[in-house]
């Protein structure tokens, strides 16, 4: 764990077993990527497709087929008002809509903190096979260093569950309570199936450890405070810090270790540090950055800060230790949701100094990371005028996050253009905002000069018009600013908003944007019928797949090429010939199939009657 040269990428970790595939994934975040997000369903696909710092660097193509088929799958619950603003407008956000839900911790003084993933997979004749993510990172591109615990097992055909996986089903179990609008009935399906079957899961311990314990903290009924027992000596890895929380975890012991960020320390007690025996922040080569996001120099672009939250205690001969997604303060112990996953084993193996690596002799340690910081009484005064200006962002930002609005479609005068609403529900208390503090919000698929001044939030907050059916979404990007003095403050977030009144005919129109015309359907349709190539050369990407087929020698070669294509997947592969006949359907929902390659419908009749034919047998 935290070994420098044993990093373990997300899509690596949500990558399925040799012979499954994943049935569905029930995660939470405190902040969420869209991006990020947008790249996970790849994990799912046979493709490699990210770059140094885990951004998707996939055709297109690759990242449609991936959220087509996956992000159905795939529910990620996050703090309300914590999705990140994108970068440029992507039509593919329109397929994560579904996927995502904001939610609040049931502390009115707390957030929704925790980083767990619960991956369902399932192959023909194989027992349910689970698998479980707790980690210290948001589902974001953060560089820092960061940890990641891994566990996997399989669903055991028992009655009675697992006496200590019930505070891990009672987390997922919860989720559901914490919306403030009912979860769609397939997404609840898929948390209840999860929440119940990961009680009867027989997780396989890492090696070294003996026993394995779940900490969900901050929901009802769950203990506050995991760090019971005997402690002799605690090693404390996290970057925020607070002099309470601290003050908890050394009240017993000696020798103890901190591992945080410079500053951090430096907004601590004296008493708190001297609770300490040594003082460490990762080493100024350790957190600096080689290159830019533009480089091209293959391979993994270094970590860069502390953001790991990892505790381990000696008790005798034996460890334990807890990871995942709380910091040593005050607001992770007692009023944040949190998730720490709890091992014990020997001392030798996995106790302060084992995980420091301070007896090994070779190879990299987190001790060769680190380098003794000695913190001073700063000489900085927080400047109060800024402190204000912050405070009533955040707020101002809670408000606008906790209010129940809606996005309404209206169909405008022009033929193919509709308004975009966003209004309060109806019986909902109108939000304002403070005098000072400017807002303006525009849906994510639309420009920011295309923005709307916030005024007063009347039923109507903002309306946007004359805009296509493509534009049309529940992603809604916020900016609130205010000034003072010379001193400025600005926020800026997404929310996912419930939307109504939605064209019937929106999907098949994201659908024939994105594809454009008939050379990009052709190598889409090609993509589909690949299915999991596992001979391909290693390495081998989308394009030089699709060039090896012929479809790039030009319309000569694209029917033969896809009749071959089709041919050989109804007879290895149906549920290929189902995914084309899928998207065949949406482009021919429309007024005219014009995206379908010329002459495609001669060879595609008699696939899909030999496709129905099999189906009925």
């Amino acid at each position: 764990m935290l070994k420098p040269d044993d990093r373990r990428l997300l899509l690596e970790a949500l990558r399925p077993p040799v012979g499954y595939s994943l049935d569905c994934a029930v995660a939470t975040t405190y902040s969420l990527d869209l991006l990020a997000l947008l790249s996970a369903p790849l994990a799912f696909t046979f493709f490699d497709a990210e770059d140094a710092e885990g951004r998707p660097l996939a055709n297109p193509l690759a990242l449609l087929d991936a959220v087509r088929r996956y992000a159905g799958r795939i529910h990620i619950f996050c703090q309300a008002g914590q999705i990140k603003v994108p970068g440029r407008s992507q039509l593919l956000y329109s397929y994560l809509e579904d996927s995502v839900f904001e939610v609040n911790a049931p502390s009115p003084h707390g957030v929704f903190h925790p980083k767990v993933w619960a991956l369902r997979f399932v192959a023909p004749e194989s027992p349910v096979l689970y698998r479980l993510l707790c980690l210290s990172r948001n589902l974001t591109f953060d560089r820092s260093w960061d940890t990641a615990l891994v566990l996997e097992g399989t669903l055991v055909e028992r009655k009675n569950a697992h006496g200590s996986n019930h505070p891990l089903g009672n987390f997922f179990a919860v989720l559901p309570r914490l919306l403030r609008r009912p979860l769609p009935a397939r997404v609840l399906a898929d948390v209840d199936k999860v929440q119940r079957e990961l009680r009867r899961v027989q997780f396989e311990l890492p090696p070294g450890y003996n026993e394995l314990s779940f900490f969900p903290l901050g929901i009802p009924g769950a203990p506050r405070w995991p760090f019971e027992g005997r402690i002799d000596r605690m090693l404390v890895i996290s970057p925020f810090l607070a002099d309470g929380c601290l003050a908890r975890l050394t009240r017993s012991g000696v020798g103890h270790i901190l591992v945080t960020r410079p500053e951090s320390a430096e907004t601590l007690s004296g008493k708190s540090l001297n609770a300490f025996q040594k003082v460490y922040s990762l080493a100024e080569a350790s957190e600096e950055e080689s290159g830019s996001e533009d480089d091209e120099v293959p391979g993994q672009a270094p970590p860069s800060g502390l953001h790991a939250k990892l505790y381990v205690a000696d008790a005798g001969w034996d460890a334990r230790i807890w990871t995942g997604s709380a910091n040593a303060t005050d607001a992770a112990f007692r009023h944040n949701v949190e998730f720490l996953v709890g091992l014990q084993g020997k001392k030798s193996q996995c106790g302060v100094e084992a995980t420091l690596g301070l007896n090994e002799r070779t190879g990299a340690t987190l001790f060769g990371l680190l380098e003794e910081i000695r913190p001073l009484d700063s000489s900085a005064v927080p400047d109060p005028v800024q402190e204000r200006l912050d405070e009533m962002l955040r707020l101002t930002q809670r408000v606008i996050a906790q209010a129940e609005m809606i996005a309404r479609v209206v169909p405008a005068a022009r033929p193919d253009e509709y308004c975009l609403d966003l209004t309060l529900q109806e019986n909902t208390s109108v939000p304002s905002l403070p005098v000072g503090v400017a807002g303006r919000c525009w849906p994510i698929t639309l420009r920011e000069e295309q923005s709307v001044a916030l005024g007063c939030m009347v039923p109507t907050i903002a309306s946007f018009a004359s805009i296509s059916c493509e534009a049309i979404t529940s992603f809604f990007a916020w900016e609130l600013s205010t000034s003072a003095e010379g001193r400025t403050a600005r926020v800026r977030f997404v929310r996912n908003l419930p939307l109504q009144g939605e064209p019937s005919q929106r999907g098949e129109r994201i659908l024939r944007a994105i594809l454009h015309d008939r050379s990009q359907t052709a190598r889409y349709l090609f993509l589909l019928l690949a299915g999991q190539d596992t001979g391909r050369p290693a390495g081998e990407g989308i394009d030089h797949i699709i060039g090896r087929s012929g479809l790039e020698s030009g319309s000569v070669g694209t029917l033969p090429a896809l009749f071959e294509a089709l041919v050989r997947a109804l007879y290895e592969e149906p549920a290929r010939i189902d995914e084309v006949a899928r998207v065949v359907e949406d482009l021919k929902g429309s007024e005219d199939s014009s995206l379908l390659p010329e002459g495609f419908e001669e060879i595609w009749l008699p696939i899909a009657e030999a496709r129905r034919r099999l189906s009925s047998e």
